[in-house]
Parts: structure tokens; sequence; C-alpha cells
């Protein structure tokens, strides 16, 4: 047989092949259906057609794949990401990209891993691609890497520059079970009188499932009460003033533990408590905008001590207060309704809440929240109680969650965050005004009031347009359940990392 340097090469690069994928042959595709998620996915046939776990279904062909919503930056890449359920010793990946062999390829991307949700991503050796010309890409380590997640950062493609991929295969192999990783959370302290503090503990397991939680108290100078003792959350009761140190420690279904200790400083009462501390009373303004409010249980025991503030707005046609505006209403409508009597909030959340009454609908002075009035209520409650100005943040409802937008709009040097919910999103002249502060808005797909399209679509959504901006800083979370119509605040307002958000955000220089 004669040579010539074109069949040489064919006959290298056919050789070539069952070389890299010979490093997986004694591997399994660790992958193939399991968890998966996305930083967005197509608006076609969504959350299914090209939802993230077609990448990882073992079917590879030209219409069984993710693809992302919008086009990906350098700065702000598209993610795919899929959960192996267990730490892993991954050996290498194969990633089939692009929509068929002609369309979608991508070019610029990065393969990362990490082996808990507390870790952080890193680029597996050899894994920052760019310029890739394959539809197909085998990567084999040099060394396994221990995994549990692995992450595809997808920063170019061609054509539409969509993010697309038929199959990632990640080739590798479980190992020896590791013990829980525990987090006791964050030391706090308290003030007397209040002797009462929430243990909030958590802990995970990599390659498998905690089944056992104990709490215990290491030191402290009396013997605490502890409830719940056997649960991730507790409570410890009956402290006085010095320091407890608390330990919870967690089981696997394998027998491995893992702990994490607490420390808890109670400090002697200096201050008796204001007689309205873990109450709501009415804030009389003149009749116009009264307010509900809330005042944390210990409030006025510190003097100087300044508490985050949460301006709640309620919808077009609810209210916060009686008719003649001389109690609190029994339901009061938005975020406040939390913290009425008998809720487990009031024992615990650390800010205070305004609650304006709104004029009701057709009353002559207005029907929605009038932007300039409603933001004097939040300057004049700056001046009435002790709040930190640098930690106030404004959440509504329908029309209330139309006063958030327009708060943000105007007066976003107040605030320190905004949490509109069932309400379609601000309209804006230049979205990136809005690139670097903190959102949280929520709604349901099919409430026609929320308009998820005008928050999500693939180029004209308002969460996509601010992702792209080139200040953007990543604060903006959305969150858009499949269905329940205009309706949902409440069961999204008792959810305990929405109420943490709404007083840890912190006040930022537009």
């Amino acid at each position: 047989m004669r040579w010539n340097a074109r069949s040489l090469a064919e006959a290298l690069c056919f050789l070539s092949l069952p070389l890299s994928m010979a490093a997986h042959a004694q591997d399994t595709n660790i992958a193939l259906n399991k968890p998966a998620t996305a930083s967005s996915i197509h608006s076609v046939g969504y959350p299914t057609q090209f939802g993230p776990a077609k990448a990882f279904n073992g079917i590879i062909n030209t219409t069984d794949r993710w693809s992302s919503a919008v086009s990906p930056l350098h700065s702000n890449p598209e993610w795919l990401e899929v959960d192996l359920q267990a730490v892993h010793g991954v050996t290498g990946i194969t990633l089939h990209v692009s929509r068929d062999s002609n369309y979608g390829r991508m070019v610029d991307f990065d393969v990362m891993y990490r082996s808990s949700d507390t870790a952080s991503y890193q680029v597996v050796p050899g894994g920052a691609i760019t310029g890739n010309t394959e539809n197909i890409r085998t990567l084999t380590f040099a060394q396994p890497v221990n995994a549990r997640y692995v992450r595809l950062h997808c920063k170019l493609a061609t054509n539409d520059n969509l993010c697309r991929v038929r199959e990632l295969q990640v080739f590798g192999n479980a190992l020896a079970n590791q013990p829980p990783v525990v987090i006791a959370g964050n030391g706090t302290a308290i003030t007397l009188p209040v002797n009462t503090v929430a243990l909030q503990g958590s802990a995970t397991d990599s390659d498998g499932t905690v089944t056992q939680y104990r709490w215990d108290q290491v030191s402290g100078p009396s013997t605490a009460t502890l409830t719940n003792a056997t649960s991730p959350t507790a409570t410890a009761s009956g402290l006085v003033a010095g320091g407890y140190v608390f330990r919870l420690t967690a089981t696997d279904n394998q027998g491995a533990t893992g702990s994490d200790t607490v420390s808890i400083t109670v400090h002697p009462a200096s201050a008796p408590a204001d007689p309205r501390a873990g109450k709501l009373h009415v804030w009389n303004r003149g009749g116009r905008y009264d307010a509900a409010v809330f005042l944390p249980k210990g409030y006025g025991t510190q003097p100087g001590k300044k508490y985050p503030a949460v301006l709640s707005l309620h919808g077009r046609g609810g209210t916060t207060l009686s008719d003649d505006h001389t109690e609190v209403g029994t339901n009061p409508e938005g975020f406040i309704q939390q913290l009425t009597p008998g809720k487990p909030l009031v024992d615990t959340f650390p800010g205070i809440v305004i609650a304006p009454n709104g004029p009701r609908v057709g009353a002559p002075l207005d029907t929605w929240w009038q932007v300039d009035s409603t933001h004097l209520v939040i300057q004049q409650a700056l001046a009435l109680y002790d709040i930190d100005p640098e930690r106030v943040t404004v959440t509504g409802l329908s029309a209330g969650g139309s006063g958030v937008n327009e708060q943000m709009k105007k007066y976003r040097a107040t605030y320190a965050g905004g949490m509109p919910i069932a309400y379609f999103p601000p309209t804006l002249e230049a979205p990136c005004d809005l690139d670097d502060f903190p959102i949280w808005a929520s709604g349901n797909a099919d409430d026609g009031v929320f308009s998820a399209q005008r928050w999500t679509h693939a180029t004209t959504g308002f969460y996509t347009m601010v992702r792209q901006c080139p200040g953007y800083t990543g604060e903006f979370l959305l969150t858009v359940n499949p269905s329940g119509g205009h309706s949902g605040w409440d069961a999204f307002w008792s959810r305990s990392d929405v109420q943490r958000w709404l007083v840890s955000q912190q006040r930022k220089a537009p």
C-alpha cells in the first residue's frame, strides 16, 4: 500500500480517537440521569424541551439537548451543572456540544468542579478551553479530581451565541465514605431579659445522607435547656449573663460523624425593653399613610443600637389597619402579616417593619402608592425609630410590588435592596441603573400581573438585560413558580432565606 501525506494524517487521526477514549474504559458515566441545573433555559418548550436534564439522559442526537435562554459573556457565563450526589474521583469528561455538526458550537468554555455545597468551584487542570473547533470534546485529567458537582461555564458560542449541550458525560468512580460537613451557625449575642436563642445549624453529606443530629452544651455559666436537640434547628433557653458554647454533631447513613460549635454571648440587661417591643402598634401620621409597625423583641434594651428595617407595601385592595386607624388589622396584608401575634417569627425577627396603610382604591388622594409620599414614610421612620439607615429594604405584593419598583427607580439611594412580588418589572430607560442593586423578585408563571416573560424573555426580559450589564454584580435573584395565579406572597415571605435576605442587605452608593 502506498501512503501519501493525506492518508497518513487521516490514519493517525483515526488511531488517536480511541486513545483519548481509552482512559475512560475502566470508568462509568457517573453523570447519567443525575440531577441537573442551569443558569437559564431556552423559552421554547420551557422548562422541559431544552432543560438541563437533557444533557445527562444518555441520548445524543440533534434534538435532545440543553440550550441557554440568553447569550453568555466571558464576565458572566451561562452554566450547566450536574450533581453526582456523592464525591467521586473524576477522571475526565466527554462533551457533545452544538445543535448539530454545523450550528451552535461552543467556542470558549471552562470545565469546573467542587466537592461540596460549601466549597468553591475550581477549573479542572487543562479545563479552560478557548477557540474550540470540535463538536465532541474529550478531556482526560492527568490526575483524578474529587468532585460532587461538575459545572460547565459557557463563555462564547458560534452563530446565535446560545450555549447548547447534547450530552455531558462525566467519568470516574465513587470514593470511600466521607463524614458529614457540619455548620453550627453564626455566633450571636442577646441581651437580658431575652434569655432564649435559636440554634440554627445544618449538615450535608457529600456521599450519602445525614440520619441523626444532636445538640449538646460544651460550656457556659449555667446549664441551658435544649429543646429539639435532635434536629438541626434547636432552642437554648434559661440563659444567664456570660458566654456559652454549643456543639452540633451529625451522623451519616454509614455511621461517620462530624461536628461544629457555635458561641452565644448573653449580655446583662442595661435598660428595660420598650413596651412596644415584640408587638405591633399603630403609628399615626395624621391620617394618610398611617402605619402598622413591628419592633423586635429587646428593642430599647441597648441604647444606641440600630436595627435593620423593612418597608412593607400591601396590594391594591389590602389594608394594614382598622377602618378608624386605631388598631392594627386582624389580618394585615404584606410582609407585616408574618409578625402578627402568635406567629413564630415574632420571637426571632431582628428588624423593624413599617407597613403603611395606603389610601383606599378610588379615594381622592390616590389609588396606588404615591412615590414621594411613600418615601416620606421611611424618611420619617428613620428619625422616629432606631433604624440603621444602611440596612433598609422595601418589599410589596401586586400594587405594592409596583410601589417597590417606583422606590427603586427614584430613591434607590435610600434602600439596601428591593423585593417586588407578583408584579411586572420596573420600566427603566436604562436597566443598568440597577445592575449593582440587590433585587429579589418573585411570582407565578401563570400570573398575568407578574408577567413572567417581561422578566425572563431571552432578549427583552428585565432580568436578562440587567444580568448583561457591564457593571452587573450578581445580586439579582428571580423566583418563578410554575403555577398559582395571582397569589403566593405569604408562602414566599414565610421562607427563612427570604426573611434573612430582607435584613442582611447593605446600602451601596448608586
